[in-house]
């Protein structure tokens, strides 16, 4: 006979578990075998971010940064096309701009809304006679490289008040069906990988741009595409569509 709190804590987890079964849809080999034409669409910011956190949450800074030469979606495309395929999937290709997607999200540090643009890409991708939508946006999450309360949108740089500096990606990932839209899986994918400190300047503590162009470019964009590249893994791995 269940004591009183076994019943109280099974009344308490019931919703959670429930929420999450019906959040995180997972693709099966049916799935696959169904719907194996693939196109692919990467809807994470252009630019980087670069954060500084500090102890005292006002003192923290939120910027962006430009980089020579960086394109995420040279970073993301092809290798989450590698991993598509090493399930079998055949990779149709897709000509698009994100600005045509960019309704996604409402602000520059929303969560992403796929419902606002799932109409216009399934039409895109029926023109490229794709019977799955594979979608990459930016997330938003909780700090996950350090122990703030503040949110890591997208991807970037972060540095933590008297911690080493990182890079950092959180992507959201879809897979649509075509014809008639369901979400046959869906998962987040986080991912945090070391920077080294000579391509970290004190000068990325403001709330503008910063321009990267010195020496450390190109440990930031490595550094860059490592935590994107594993936070899509994460993603594809957890949403059925990847080893």
């Amino acid at each position: 006979m269940m004591t009183r709190r076994a019943i109280l804590l099974s009344i308490l987890l019931l919703p959670l578990t429930g929420c999450l079964n019906h959040d995180q849809p997972r693709a099966t080999a049916e799935h696959l075998q169904s719907r194996n034409r693939v196109a692919i669409v990467v809807l994470v910011d252009a630019a980087p971010r670069v954060d500084t956190i500090a102890l005292q949450p006002t003192r923290s800074t939120h910027g962006r940064a430009t980089l020579a030469g960086w394109d995420a979606r040279a970073a993301l495309q092809p290798y989450l096309a590698e991993r598509l395929r090493g399930k079998g999937l055949t990779i149709v290709p897709l000509d698009y701009d994100p600005a045509d997607f960019a309704a996604v999200y409402a602000s520059s540090t929303a969560y992403p809304d796929p419902q606002r643009i799932n109409e216009a890409l399934r039409a895109r991708a029926a023109q490229a006679q794709a019977d799955l939508l594979v979608v990459l946006y930016r997330q938003v999450e909780r700090d996950f490289v350090g122990t703030s309360i503040e949110n890591l949108v997208g991807y970037g740089l972060v540095r933590h008040e008297g911690l080493a500096p990182q890079a950092y990606a959180a992507v959201g990932l879809e897979a649509i069906a075509v014809d008639g839209g369901a979400v046959i899986a869906r998962a987040d994918g986080l991912k945090a990988v070391p920077l080294p400190d000579t391509a970290w300047s004190d000068a990325y503590a403001t709330d503008d741009t910063v321009a990267i162009e010195d020496a450390g470019a190109k440990a930031v964009a490595d550094a860059l595409t490592a935590a994107l590249q594993g936070a899509a893994l994460a993603a594809a791995q957890e949403a059925g569509l990847s080893h």
